[in-house]
């Protein structure tokens, strides 16, 4: 089975510098690399996703290298929790298919993330 890269973006907030983005994206990665992960890399310019714009918006953009679907959950989990400790907005994206992580109650986004992952399991 070929893996599954799920793309994770950190939006950069209001007067945040790019330093201090790659700082905090740099922290997240070092926390999605003790999960059971292939690789995590930072997306680089020539693989930009769609909606980034110049090198340093691709700053907050990580790719997540996974052997199947079931470490999935593991990923938006740390990130959802990660997300809340720093108030802070994250995206994930497989295959354009993108889930936001803020705003929501605890149960809302348990919903949002199941229906979520249910649309990218084997045979959907």
């Amino acid at each position: 089975m070929a893996g599954i890269e799920v793309v994770v973006h950190v939006p950069q907030e209001s007067g945040e510098d790019l330093d201090e983005l790659l700082d905090v994206t740099g922290w997240l990665r070092d926390e999605f690399l003790a999960l059971d992960v292939q690789d995590v890399r930072p997306v680089q310019a020539t693989t930009a996703p769609d909606g980034a714009k110049g090198v340093g918006a691709i700053a907050g953009w990580l790719a997540v290298q996974l052997a199947s679907v079931e470490g999935v959950r593991a990923v938006i989990e740390l990130a959802r929790g990660w997300a809340g400790q720093r108030r802070r907005e994250v995206e994930i994206t497989i295959g354009g298919d993108t889930l936001k992580l803020s705003g929501a109650s605890a149960g809302e986004q348990e919903r949002i993330i199941d229906a979520w992952i249910a649309r990218h399991a084997p045979g959907s």
